[in-house]
């Protein structure tokens, strides 16, 4: 839940745009467009039906989880997370999210036995991303069967 202070600063936010009119929104939209990869990044799940958008998720998951072992990049089990939500709120795909989780879980396990690493944390984060694949997976498949009843 918001914050009220959050609340009162979206309704401003939400009155400013409304002063707006079309072309003022496209450009304001542009703006963020170009602002940052992740901004960019979201509006492209949000707004193009591109298979290629789920790639670019999860190559940052894998990337994340299961870097290349002689680079110097670190571990990240929270940007790894970060990319699973950010996909999750820009399409609202739970197959996709669910397939992002998989990925997660696949990318750790893979490092842990390929290299030997692993810490209570770290398989503790895996854990908790398989729970939530498996949860997100029955609700998906549920809808999914009570879809096919209803047609």
């Amino acid at each position: 839940m918001q914050a009220p202070q959050a609340k009162n600063r979206w309704r401003a936010v939400k009155k400013g745009l409304g002063t707006f009119d079309r072309t003022g929104l496209l450009n304001l939209i542009a703006d963020l467009y170009n602002a940052t990869t992740e901004n960019r990044r979201f509006l492209e799940s949000r707004l193009l039906a591109d298979a290629g958008v789920i790639e670019q998720y999860r190559r940052t998951v894998v990337g994340a989880i299961f870097p290349d072992p002689f680079s110097r990049r670190p571990i990240s089990v929270r940007d790894a997370s970060a990319a699973i939500a950010h996909y999750r709120r820009a399409t609202g795909d739970p197959v996709g999210t669910t397939d992002l989780m998989l990925s997660f879980i696949e990318a750790g396990t893979e490092q842990s036995a390929d290299l030997g690493y692993g810490d209570d944390g770290y398989f503790t984060a895996l854990e908790r991303k398989l729970a939530g694949s498996t949860r997100r997976s029955t609700i998906c498949l549920t809808a999914i069967r009570r879809q096919s009843f209803i047609a």
